[in-house]
């Protein structure tokens, strides 16, 4: 499981529009990170977040992208991510771990650098497609490396599910 604790603490926010979409500048507080993470949120259909929703979502992504990528490193049991992800992203997850696993058997280096330290995220940039589809993508640091997590969200009822994680 994930040992790191995630606080939103307000920071100066900015609301804006770039390119004629409405958007939302601002930080998260991470017990990991030395500094605050920026996030950027750009929506492409009408409403308004407030500032608790869009630190509340970034939040969440950072945390669900620090699990999955501890998850393909064996960190996380995937039956721990089974609330947020779907089926088949889970199973494409668990396959990914599977691999990599085989893979680092071979290249001790490799596996030093991305297996032992803690993922810390770096920022977190989303798009809220549709009232229903939300992407996300969250850059996040081991060590020295940079990693990228790519989040697909869909409304399921009153839930939202993690369709696609893509971590690279």
């Amino acid at each position: 499981m994930m040992n790191m604790q995630m606080q939103a603490q307000p920071q100066k926010m900015a609301f804006g529009y770039r390119s004629g979409l409405p958007t939302y500048d601002g930080f998260i507080r991470i017990e990991l990170s030395n500094r605050p993470v920026p996030y950027h949120i750009s929506r492409c259909y009408p409403g308004t977040l407030s500032e608790a929703e869009c630190q509340k979502f970034s939040l969440a992504s950072c945390r669900l992208a620090c699990m999955c990528l501890d998850m393909i490193r064996r960190r996380t049991p995937p039956q721990s991510l089974q609330h947020i992800l779907s089926g088949p992203c889970l199973q494409r997850l668990e396959t990914m771990s599977y691999l990599l696993e085989n893979h680092l058997r071979t290249h001790q280096e490799l596996k030093e650098r991305l297996c032992y330290l803690p993922a810390v995220p770096m920022l977190v940039y989303t798009t809220l497609v549709s009232p229903d589809i939300t992407e996300t993508v969250v850059s996040l640091a081991v060590g020295k490396s940079t990693y990228w997590a790519t989040l697909v969200f869909k409304r399921s009822g009153s839930r939202w599910i993690c369709t696609t994680a893509d971590l690279g």
